[in-house]
């Protein structure tokens, strides 16, 4: 599956190795713990949106 955004080669090297990752319950548990409705939504929280000059 592309991964959009992904911006050169070696980008996409790393997000092709994650791939091979495998989570414990324990990575699973603290990932719930951080983001106990899942990880969708807004790219940035409110007051967190980049402003650029």
């Amino acid at each position: 599956m592309p991964i959009r955004g992904t911006r050169g080669p070696k980008r996409v090297e790393e997000n092709t190795r994650a791939a091979g990752l495998t989570l414990t319950e324990t990575d699973l548990a603290a990932i719930d713990k951080i983001l106990p409705q899942g990880g969708f939504g807004a790219r940035y929280v409110d007051g967190a949106l980049p402003t650029w000059v």
